[in-house]
């Protein structure tokens, strides 16, 4: 297949955007390049990316556009036709992807800044700062509350494992549906997702109330992350066997749902998205990660407008993309493994402190914010390929 040139989504948000999702997959559906776009301009956009769609044009075609309250924090597929939104409302949202109709399902006590869907329970999550996590069914016939399931700090990110289960060309090393959280306090929770929902479920139909202490809600394990300061995202490998997480400290730690021993000596960290300004070490955050489908690899993406691709088994970095016009938010791989989107646009505490026309961050990055928003597409097919070692 030839390799597509690199484009931008036209037109972009207005404000930072906060959430990439593409279609899930499996490779071979006519949606895998639809993205949904959530943002802080109080939005959340599907477009399509595909060639068919484009047809050369300079305009990208906008499939849907909801509209919120308040800014929104995150999206995640559901089905072909159905979306969740959750952001600074508080609400959890049900998205029809064919008629443009809302549903408001519930809501959290504070802003909900993760959502995940398990298509294997059927189970939807969302993290919230309000230190819980809900379980919804949002694909019931009156899509419910199972439960809020208290956790010990304000939930910064989570995401669901195998992230991709609709991806054959994967070799699974563990098919169990899990849960990963991170918190603020750099705890990390897992939960067996099977256990959880069958927990849930059988005490929505005994009509019983589930204590905090019940093992059913309970976590697999926590532990600590081996990162230091502040975590900001966390993503679960393909094949199952783990995650990485990212720090605000130009930081990747590199983990495994085996908890044992052995499990805990094949995790490792290594330092990222640093530069030398004025012979100064500058750190910039990974302000998100995001895998390769099919190769495993995995994506960067910091403050320092730069994304690299990582190969985990390897340990070391592939290849380092030219710096991007300012920092950058999220990112998403399709599920066929063909498009890399990355958000450039995020603010930085350059933009707020020193305005004007020499605003950005250290290093001449260029300022983020509103006007400053885009969303670039990068064909990473071969990119992401594992290097082989000559013989």
């Amino acid at each position: 297949m030839p390799v597509r040139p690199e484009f931008e989504v036209t037109p972009p948000p207005s404000d930072p955007v906060s959430a990439l999702a593409f279609h899930p997959g499996p490779s071979t559906s006519d949606k895998v390049q639809q993205l949904l776009i959530a943002s802080w301009d109080k939005t959340v956009r599907l477009v399509d990316l595909s060639e068919k769609a484009l047809q050369g044009s300079q305009v990208t075609p906008t499939l849907q556009t909801f509209y919120h309250d308040a800014a929104v924090l995150d999206v995640c597929w559901l089905s072909d036709t159905l979306a969740a939104s959750g952001g600074l409302d508080r609400r959890v949202r049900l998205l029809n992807l064919e008629t443009g109709q809302v549903n408001i399902i519930g809501k959290h006590n504070a802003p909900v800044c993760r959502l995940r869907f398990s298509p294997r329970t059927g189970l939807l999550i969302s993290g919230s700062w309000d230190k819980t996590i809900g379980i919804w069914d949002p694909l019931a016939e009156h899509p419910t509350l199972l439960r809020k399931i208290n956790v010990p700090d304000k939930v910064l990110a989570l995401d669901v494992s195998p992230p991709w289960p609709n991806v054959s060309e994967v070799q699974m090393v563990d098919t169990t549906p899990r849960l990963i959280v991170a918190m603020a306090g750099r705890t990390l929770a897992v939960f067996n997702l099977d256990k959880l929902g069958e927990a849930l479920r059988n005490a929505k139909a005994g009509g019983t109330d589930l204590g905090d202490d019940d093992v059913g809600i309970q976590p697999e394990y926590t532990r600590e992350s081996s990162l230091k300061f502040m975590l900001r995202d966390v993503k679960c490998m393909p094949n199952g066997d783990g995650f990485a997480c990212s720090s605000v400290e130009g930081r990747v730690a590199v983990e495994f749902f085996d908890n044992s021993d052995a499990g805990a000596a094949r995790k490792y960290a290594f330092k990222c998205h640093r530069r030398a300004v004025d012979s100064i070490d500058t750190v910039y955050p990974v302000n998100c990660l995001t895998f390769h489908p099919i190769h495993g690899t995995f994506a960067s993406l910091g403050g320092d407008a730069m994304c690299c691709i990582w190969d985990a088994v390897a340990k070391k970095r592939i290849i380092q993309y030219a710096r991007l016009p300012s920092p950058l938010s999220t990112g998403a791989c399709s599920a066929d493994g063909q498009l890399l989107a990355i958000a450039s646009g995020a603010e930085n505490i350059e933009d707020a402190r020193h305005p004007g026309p020499g605003a950005g961050e250290v290093g001449d990055i260029g300022p983020g914010g509103e006007g400053n928003v885009r969303i670039h597409i990068k064909s990473v097919f071969e990119d992401c390929r594992p290097k082989v070692k000559a013989s």
